[in-house]
């Protein structure tokens, strides 16, 4: 394997044991590939912290539509918000309640203020932020309608 440096890791045997169940159950093909994975969820988690890194997510809501005015305030946030919005997904799960998925792009403090402003409107029930940050390149301009 050119570029590619090998370390040692010393682990307890029953730690190694529940490792190598998990890693079966997840289907990695060796201990080395679920390990890069680890290290680089772990680089990724750093990168949360700086409120100005640029990052890339969805915003995942279940709200109940007959709860006051609901609609209309997640419709206002939304449109304040549309620099950071690059696509919506609505789905209807039952009578009164819809789930929302937010495609997002922006610094990372910009997404979280959006997040909070989406779960703390009443009628949503439940409101996540994922995202992570783009690997290479200037990606500024995903989903940016021109």
């Amino acid at each position: 394997m050119d570029g590619v440096t090998r370390i040692g890791v010393s682990l307890e045997p029953e730690l190694l044991k529940e490792f190598d169940d998990v890693i079966m159950k997840r289907g990695y093909v060796s201990r080395s590939e679920a390990i890069r994975d680890l290290v680089r969820d772990a680089l990724a988690e750093n990168e949360w912290k700086n409120p100005d890194q640029y990052m890339v997510g969805v915003i995942v809501m279940i709200y109940d539509h007959t709860v006051g005015s609901v609609k209309e305030k997640l419709m206002n946030i939304q449109h304040d918000r549309g620099h950071n919005i690059s696509t919506t997904i609505h789905v209807h799960l039952d009578h009164d309640r819809c789930m929302e998925m937010l495609l997002v792009n922006g610094h990372l403090g910009d997404l979280k203020k959006l997040t909070d402003e989406i779960t703390s409107v009443k009628g949503v029930l439940r409101g996540k932020l994922t995202m992570v940050s783009p690997a290479t390149g200037n990606m500024h301009h995903i989903g940016h309608r021109h």
